[in-house]
Formats: C-alpha cells, structure tokens, sequence
C-alpha cells in the first residue's frame, strides 16, 4: 500500500538553478512538501534559461515546450495570431504533459500555483481523472488577469471549481473569496536566500530597487522622486538590479536626466553579488502600483533592509506591525521623496526588527496549509465521502 501522498503541482514557472529568477520560492516550498513526506512531481512550461546550470531540475520535473521561451505567456499580444497559436500549444502540450504523469500512478490531488494558466490545466485534469485540485493564487492572476474580458472568467470558474483556495497575501485572499463567496487562506509565497555577509553598523548610503523593470512596478516613479531627493542629499546612490521590458527606457531616462552618477542601472546580478548589494545597503524600495506581498520584500527581511514601499497589497500591514520601514500612497512622487529623506534617519531602528517577520513568512507554514488540505482529501476518501464538494 501507498504510504506517502502524492501531489501533482502545475506551475507557470519554475527555477533552473539557485540564480534562476523565475520565482524561485517554488523550488522552496517543494523543499517544504518533500520535508512533510510528500511525493511531488512538477510539470512547467520551458523558458530560455538564465544560465546553464540546471541544478535544480531532475526526474521529479517535467518542462513541456509550447515556445522559444523568450517571452512569458502573460506578456504574449493577444492581437497577434501567433500568440494565440502559442498560447494554444501552451495548453495542449501541458494537459498532455500532466496527464502522462498522471496516468503513471496514483495521485492525491493537484495544486495549480496561479489561477491560469495553470488553474485551467488544473480544472481540465480534474474532470478527467477525477482529482480535486487546489488554486494558489499569487497576485498577477487576480490583480491584472481577472479583470479582462473573458480570461476573467475563466479564471472566477477556475476558482470557485477548486477543492480548496489559496492566496499569497491577506489582501489578495479577501479579493478571491469576493469574486468566488469562498474562503480563500492566506499562505506565503517565501524564498530563503544565504546572506553571508553581517549587515554593518554604518550600510552604504544607497537605496535598492531589484525586481521586474517595468512602469507598473513603479520604477520611474521612483527615478523622479530619488531626483528630488537628490537635492538635499547628493552623496546618496540608487541601484535597479533586474530585468524587464522597460529598462531601455530607464536607461534613456538616467542619462536625459544627468542622472549617471548617483543612480546605477545593475541588470541582472548573480544571487551571491545581489545578497551582498542587498546587505550593505541603506533600504529597498518597492514601489509597485500593484502587488500583494511580493518575494522582494522577505528577501529585504532576510538581509535586515528597511523597506520603503507603496500602499498596496500586504506590505504596509507587515511594515506598521513590525515597525520595519515606511509606506506612501502609491504613485505619490514627492511623498516617496520625503519617505527616503526619513529612512535616513530611522533605518537603524528598523533594522533591527526584521527577523520577526520572517516567523510569519516561513514557506515551511504553506507546506503544512497544503498537506492538511490533502489530508481532508485522504480521510474523505477512505471514508466514502466525495473527495472534494466543488465540481
């Protein structure tokens, strides 16, 4: 007889190695699962990988082709024809990739990590084999996607069909129980990095900014208010480490704006060097226009960096009740600008509050949210009870 559970999780993305940045934290949370006795096997769509390492990928992951892997599926313009041929490639070969996984062995359940597409396939596999499934939603799905036309609909049937929902943020579990009158928990998306250097007494006077480079995250907001801070502070710097359809814009701007000196565009930076960045710095900025609790700010946590970060999601509510930075109305230029004028002054003060945050981010919780919903599953089955309510 079977003694382990068996999950099947659907990923839109999954990381190659520990420098991948396709949202790492999924690697993590496996790790977690495999901890509590899960057998998980992952199935994930091929992206162009970072670097050649692929240390992180074995048997237990299967990569089903759909495209070259240059762009993610959520960015393709759906207005051209070859996106959408791509996009139905995208759902053909992970249904059948998924399937034969299936097909292999007995499973206990699916979880989709997003509500598309990986929901979809989730939903799809249900019906066919009949699994429940779990939806963990992760921000982009409920925030951007379920608010189009038709995709939004999708995406609300993907939801309330769910065995079980999840969210990686209190607010964004409050905006899926709105859309779906279901209970939706919050678990943390968290990615544990290795910081090997002490956080000195006296950090570099520098802000950091690292994440997608992209107007939606806030980054020329952030460009315009360093300026203005400038005035009263030119020994300062700011460092954008990342990647993302905007940086030749950010680019243009720091040079049209004479701005070369005080404010240095990164790139991508391997995780050793960006930890080491992350460490000796003053605070991270996070100054999203729409986000829920995103990994950038438990990585700050980790390094013990202040947080400067708009008011969306869960941020300002982990930032008052642990007292580790400040907060501005999002898209508010001049405030930003007096808020990196006060964490000047305050940041030793925050900085000595940040482990505490991390007790409640511990990926290790979601692992255990995960295992007791297959657990429900188990005792209904053995007792002849349907094994989920929501077809």
């Amino acid at each position: 007889m079977r003694q382990s559970k068996r999950l099947l999780i659907i990923t839109n993305r999954y990381p190659r190695c520990p420098d991948d940045t396709a949202s790492p934290f999924v690697y993590d949370f496996r790790q977690a699962l495999e901890r509590l006795g899960i057998d998980v096997q992952i199935v994930t769509p091929f992206y162009a990988p970072p670097t050649e390492d692929t240390s992180y990928i074995d048997n237990s992951v299967c990569i089903f082709e759909w495209s070259d892997g240059r762009h993610v599926i959520s960015q393709l313009p759906l207005y051209r024809p070859s996106s959408l041929a791509k996009i139905r490639i995208f759902f053909r070969n992970g249904f059948r990739s998924a399937a034969g996984i299936l097909e292999s062995g007995e499973f206990d359940g699916i979880l989709a990590l997003w509500a598309a597409p990986s929901g979809y396939i989730a939903l799809k596999l249900s019906r066919k084999y009949d699994l429940p499934y779990a939806v963990w939603a992760l921000g982009s799905d409920i925030n951007s996607w379920a608010k189009l036309p038709f995709i939004g609909s999708v995406i609300v049937k993907v939801l309330k069909s769910a065995d079980r929902l999840f969210a990686d943020g209190c607010e964004l579990a409050m905006k899926v129980q709105a859309i779906t009158d279901r209970n939706c928990r919050f678990i943390p998306s968290y990615h544990a990095i290795r910081i090997d250097t002490e956080r000195p007494l006296n950090p570099e006077k520098r802000f950091v900014s690292f994440g997608r480079i992209e107007k939606n995250k806030g980054v020329f907001d952030l460009l315009e208010a360093f300026r203005i801070f400038l005035n009263d502070h030119p020994d300062w710097k700011l460092y954008y480490v990342g990647t993302g359809r905007d940086e030749n814009k950010l680019t243009s701007l720091i040079q049209a704006g004479n701005l070369s000196d005080s404010v240095v565009y990164a790139g991508y930076l391997h995780r050793s060097i960006l930890n080491k960045l992350l460490a000796g710095s003053t605070a991270a900025v996070i100054p999203s226009y729409s986000d829920s609790l995103p990994l950038t700010f438990g990585e700050a946590m980790q390094a013990r960096l202040p947080v400067i970060c708009s008011d969306v999601g869960d941020m300002p509510y982990f930032i008052d009740k642990h007292k580790v930075g400040l907060h501005y109305p999002v898209g508010n230029v001049d405030e930003l600008a007096e808020r990196l004028h006060l964490m000047t002054r305050q940041h030793h003060q925050f900085s000595v509050n940040c482990p505490a945050v991390l007790e409640e981010l511990d990926i290790d919780n979601s692992a255990q949210a995960v295992a007791e919903w297959l657990d429900a599953v188990t005792f209904a089955r053995k007792n002849g009870e349907r094994a989920y309510a929501n077809r």
